[in-house]
């Protein structure tokens, strides 16, 4: 009998209708920044892609007045109801986390559920597809880096942002930045005295002082007054008692309590929130600061499940459901919180609070408190079984949990607890990829990876990068596992596991490869776990071996077919004396004699070692008066050149290991150089921000290039000596003629430093290596990028092996990609 299973891409989803309008609270006060903001986002014209921007310190107002631009009427009409609330937040950080982020507001916005690893190309799609939408308003609330921004304004003409910041320098400055502070008097007694008796002036103005007009800290005392007002107490005396707290632990608490405090002083903006919390939780039942406290380690602007919180305090409290959910509603009434009533109750917190709590609970206790709750949850989930032998399993079988909350945020609450161990095992673990794969898309089992700090979860987290694209949603939806199954890289660590899943009949039909599918992703060579990270690479002429250099301080010899390491150069100097041939310090650079005989290496120990690469001896040792930042060997072998931080580039004689000349024509340290084929002039890179040609046999510079803003990290020369590339911390490539020192290009697309350069055999193409975790190769004659590659942590050094092989260091290793196949 013959099955045909039939497995298709699921459409991109249609749009859902537009979110209903945010409800605006009762005690909003109308403010001239919403008028002034709602002209910004409603402004006419062809192109609607703006972007204008709140401003201002936490607790503000920012996010309320920005809701309340997204709720008026003109809005809603102008964007024919198309306004959706996006949070950002300060915990979405590094790229596989706004990545996912981007993904996230893609599937809110427009329903398309693509996954891209790269946070550029997610925001570049998205835009694209904004294109295709009607006029839109997305509301970025609390963002705070610029690579937060950055992927939400690519493309999307019809779109206007509206984005909340504590940085207006996010902004371009064409741009509205309309900056959030203190409120008036008028909006500020307004916000104090909601829904209160009558205030005596003297004792309303006096707590106006007391909170600075802050936004934040009028609502907690108002609603500290409201709560004592409830149970029958004068709001006179309520209002005097909370006044006498504030003065007594405010900012003003050593000084004259009369006198205004700054609001732009983030210390007394400190003692101020500490002040109104803590005369807030004094109303708290017995315990209750406690286990407000512990709120603390719970995820940033995120909605977190009372059912949650419930289980967390039934551990570390004792209190019972009811007790729990009257203890947040007291909160609540304090304006300590809110609550949602939705999926069994939810609540949220400001993270002006938040950071409070974290910062009462301590480390220690943020990480027993993370351990409490997770153990309080595991005791509901079964234990977990290992997939193979060699495989370390979770304690618990965490991908049965079905809290949305829980499993977005249960690497990072493992992690906090101290449990890296634990963290590696479930974020590795194929079921928890599987379940989160089927949940929430291709990028959220990668973020998980990405989050855990070791090299091994990093290139688990990059295997998975390299095949997201394909991991789009199907129809059934558990389809998609068998296409991770078949697409995943098949060394060991996915293997066995593979193999042991395929076992479990709720997942067939499967997909078999019966033969290794001809694309496997970019990396034909990673070794994370064989060697520290990569500082320095080269390749031999012959292309038979890799030499790379470190900052553990070894050079290793690597067979670039099997990856594995076939020789390693002492780094035990400073150990034992009698064993001199290592470097003492990080190795900077490496270079390997056209014929394969020899290799010379640099170091911040001051230092040029020559080592046989056959038996790892060091044959000589030559010395600058600094870190030693680069070295290169002429083609004919007769000699090599160096460059220091001393601010000199020395050329020396193989044979003697003496100096043939010097070059001291930088202002700066000397980070790179190169030489040119027929050996008669060197081309260095330098912290000036200057390229210098100069002779190797006198010394003498003939030409200084001047086109870059930043330290100039890497030259290479074309096979034909014909033109030069550098690369430079100002994040471009610029490409000269070194006859005329004209520049002929400039290469932009970086957004790190460019740490190095190489060029093709053939001349055709350039790689680069940067701080952004990409290696980019560039045509030459087009002037375009033409192949990029990214891992999970910055590049340092790259070289190329034969025509379309490109070999890279880096923060997670050794790669070799086959980048042009």
């Amino acid at each position: 009998m013959t099955v045909t299973v039939r497995i298709q891409e699921e459409p991109t989803a249609n749009c859902a209708d537009p979110p209903a309008p945010p409800v605006i609270p009762g005690w909003f006060v109308d403010r001239s920044e919403v008028h002034e903001t709602v002209r910004a986002v409603c402004r006419g014209g062809r192109s609607v892609a703006i972007t204008t921007s709140l401003w201002g310190a936490g607790g503000f107002g920012k996010t309320t007045l920005a809701t309340a631009v997204c709720a008026n009427t003109r809005v809603q009409r102008h964007f024919r109801s198309r306004v959706y609330i996006v949070t950002i937040g300060r915990d979405v950080r590094g790229r596989a986390a706004i990545a996912s982020k981007v993904a996230e507001v893609t599937r809110f916005v427009t329903g398309d559920q693509t996954a891209f690893e790269d946070p550029d190309l997610a925001g570049s799609h998205l835009g694209r597809l904004l294109d295709r939408q009607p006029r839109t308003l997305v509301f970025l609330d609390d963002v705070w880096e610029e690579a937060q921004l950055r992927p939400f304004l690519l493309g999307g003409e019809r779109c206007v942002r509206l984005v909340t910041t504590r940085n207006p320098e996010l902004i371009s400055p064409d741009a509205p930045r309309i900056h959030v502070d203190q409120m008036s008097l008028e909006q500020a007694f307004a916000v104090l005295t909601w829904n209160l008796p009558p205030l005596p002036a003297v004792l309303a103005s006096d707590l106006l002082q007391a909170t600075g007009r802050w936004a934040l800290l009028l609502r907690l005392t108002n609603r500290l007054i409201a709560e004592q007002v409830a149970t029958a107490v004068g709001v006179t005396q309520a209002a005097t008692e909370v006044l006498e707290q504030l003065r007594s632990q405010g900012p003003n608490a050593f000084a004259d309590p009369d006198m205004p405090w700054d609001l732009d002083d983030p210390q007394m903006r400190s003692r101020a929130v500490r002040a109104s919390i803590e005369a807030a939780t004094t109303r708290l039942p017995s315990g209750g600061d406690r286990r407000f406290a512990e709120l603390g380690i719970f995820a940033e602007d995120e909605s977190i499940p009372v059912p949650l919180v419930i289980l967390l305090w039934k551990t570390t409290g004792g209190l019972t459901e009811q007790k729990s959910r009257s203890l947040c509603r007291k909160m609540e009434r304090l304006s300590l919180l809110t609550i949602t009533p939705v999926d069994d109750g939810r609540i949220r917190l400001h993270d002006v609070i938040r950071d409070y709590l974290r910062s009462e609970l301590g480390d220690s206790a943020l990480t027993d408190v993370n351990a409490q709750l997770l153990d309080a949850v595991g005791d509901t989930l079964p234990q977990a079984s290992p997939l193979t032998p060699a495989t370390l399993a979770p304690e618990r079988a965490w991908w049965e949990n079905k809290d949305g909350y829980l499993r977005d945020h249960l690497i990072s609450h493992l992690l906090a607890a101290g449990r890296d161990t634990q963290a590696l095992s479930v974020a590795g673990d194929l079921r928890w990829i599987e379940s989160r794969l089927v949940s929430r898309g291709a990028n959220a089992p990668q973020g998980d990876l990405a989050r855990i700090p070791v090299a091994r979860a990093q290139a688990l987290a990059y295997d998975l990068t390299l095949v997201a694209h394909l991991l789009t949603p199907t129809t059934p939806s558990k389809a998609v596992i068998a296409v991770l199954h078949s697409r995943l890289p098949p060394h060991s660590q996915w293997r066995d596991q593979i193999t042991a899943r395929q076992q479990d009949p709720a997942l067939r039909p499967l997909l078999a490869n019966r033969w290794p599918p001809p694309d496997y992703a970019g990396t034909r060579l990673h070794h994370p776990d064989r060697a520290k990270p990569v500082e320095a690479v080269a390749i031999s002429a012959d292309n038979t071996w890799l030499a790379t250099g470190g900052f553990d301080r070894s050079v290793r010899i690597w067979h670039p077919s099997t990856g594995n390491c076939i020789a390693l150069g002492d780094h035990y100097a400073a150990i034992d004396p009698t064993r001199r041939r290592g470097h003492a310090s990080t190795v900077r650079a490496v270079a390997i004699a056209r014929s394969g005989t020899w290799l010379a290496t640099s170091s911040d120990d001051n230092s040029v070692r020559i080592w046989d690469p056959g038996s790892g001896d060091v044959s000589a040792v030559l010395r600058h008066t600094s870190a030693v930042r680069a070295v290169a060997i002429a083609p004919h072998s007769a000699w090599l050149a160096t460059t220091s931080d001393d601010q000199t580039a020395r050329v020396w004689d193989r044979s003697t290991q003496s100096i043939r000349s010097a070059f001291n024509g930088h202002a700066g340290a000397v980070r790179s150089v190169a030489i040119s084929p027929d050996a008669t002039w060197v081309a260095t890179g330098g912290d000036d921000a200057t390229v210098q040609i100069w002779d190797p046999s006198s010394g003498e510079v003939s030409l200084v290039l001047g086109g870059h803003t930043g330290a100039v990290r890497s030259v290479a020369i074309s096979p034909d000596g014909a033109w030069m590339a550098s690369g430079s911390e100002d994040t471009t490539v610029k490409i000269w003629d070194p006859r005329s020192g004209q520049l002929s290009a400039n290469l932009e697309g970086h957004s790190g430093a460019v740490r190095s350069v190489a060029i093709s055999p053939s001349g055709t193409w350039i790689a680069t290596a940067s701080d952004d975790w990409s290696v980019r190769i560039w045509d030459v004659a087009s002037e375009s990028l033409i192949s990029l590659q990214r891992a999970n942590r910055p590049f340092h050094s790259c070289a190329w092996g034969s025509e379309g092989l490109v070999v890279a260091g880096g923060a997670l290793g050794l790669y070799l990609f086959s980048l042009l196949t």
